[in-house]
């Protein structure tokens, strides 16, 4: 264990002996109470930012000081599948009567850690976390904290928290042994952000799916933006030896897959096989129409905001609760079906 997660928290007690006051002096400053002279205020206040002395959850909840708001932080908030979680949050945070902050850390691990900072120190009872990448030290001391954390979709891995999740690699080996029993050749997976948990577990789906059909035909490709595919996916489909079918990780690169066969006037469901990881309601729309895995994104959200909500009024004594969700694969006709079925 490193010696970060090792290091004791301050205590109300302690800010009291570093301020010279008594620990009821420091209770009345934090919950506001009028009999405390602007001086002694002040020497609390300092103290409080020397020692980074976050008050104890248990006791605001004893104590009836609970903010009754909760903080969602996502990658993307324009992304269809975590605008879905955050509708589905919101929703089931406001039955509850909490408020919900959101905020979008934009995939920026830095600009997800002041977020989550400025959210423990505002303070909301608890936070629902996409996180930006996995195995950020950052990770393991807001995990430490008083502040109850549950991860969506992605897990954390440097520390054990709430989470919820969906089967990734199960989910993927279903699309993929879908290609398969169309009597597919020569699969290629291609993903984006493929350093995230959810997506390793995506290929390992795929290569699990190929490895049980004695296939031994083997490509992954990771794409890095819009801009940078086009170049990347033209020369893989251009190429003599180019796959009979694609099995796309995740709905960025599913999308771009679709605007590069486009561009190069390949037809989906008839000259190379589509099936993507992520439905996307706008898939429907595309002709042919696209096979994907359907997580259900709004039970995710109710879900982990249920999960989080039992956390901060106390319900949980355990240690870290684990949710995975099943999954489903939605048969249209970009993978060579004829018609669409349920």
């Amino acid at each position: 264990m490193h010696q970060q997660s090792k290091k004791k928290r301050a205590t109300l007690q302690d800010v009291a002996k570093a301020a010279g006051v008594a620990p009821m002096t420091v209770s009345r400053m934090i919950n506001g109470h009028p009999y405390v002279t602007p001086a002694t205020a002040k020497k609390v206040r300092e103290a409080i930012r020397k020692l980074n002395y976050r008050p104890n959850h248990a006791a605001r909840m004893l104590t009836g000081k609970l903010s009754r708001s909760i903080g969602l932080i996502v990658p993307d908030i324009s992304d269809t599948f975590f605008s879905v979680v955050s509708h589905a949050v919101q929703e089931t945070a406001r039955a509850q009567n909490y408020l919900v902050w959101l905020a979008a850390s934009e995939d920026d691990p830095a600009i997800e850690a002041a977020q989550v900072e400025s959210m423990t120190h505002h303070p909301v009872d608890g936070i629902l976390l996409v996180p930006t990448q996995s195995r950020e030290p950052y990770l393991k001391a807001i995990v430490a904290g008083n502040t109850p954390v549950v991860t969506i979709d992605r897990p954390i891995e440097v520390a054990t928290t709430d989470s919820v999740g969906v089967e990734n690699q199960a989910g993927a080996a279903m699309a993929v042994d879908h290609l398969v029993e169309h009597g597919y050749k020569k699969i290629v997976c291609i993903s984006a952000n493929a350093h995230l948990r959810t997506m390793k577990d995506r290929i390992a789906g795929y290569r699990d799916s190929l490895r049980k059909a004695k296939r031994s035909y083997q490509n992954e490709l990771e794409l890095k933006s819009s801009a940078s595919s086009k170049a990347v996916l033209a020369e893989l489909l251009t190429a003599r030896n180019r796959p009979d079918a694609i099995f796309t990780a995740n709905n960025a690169s599913t999308i771009w897959v679709i605007e590069a066969l486009k561009e190069l006037n390949i037809q989906m469901g008839k000259d190379i096989a589509l099936v993507g990881f992520d439905d996307v309601d706008f898939f429907t729309l595309i002709t042919p129409a696209v096979t994907a895995v359907r997580q259900p994104a709004a039970e995710l959200g109710n879900v982990a905001t249920r999960l989080l909500l039992q956390r901060i009024n106390g319900e949980f004594k355990s240690t870290s609760v684990r949710t995975i969700l099943p999954v489903t694969l939605t048969i249209r006709e970009s993978c060579g079906c004829r018609r669409a079925s349920a």
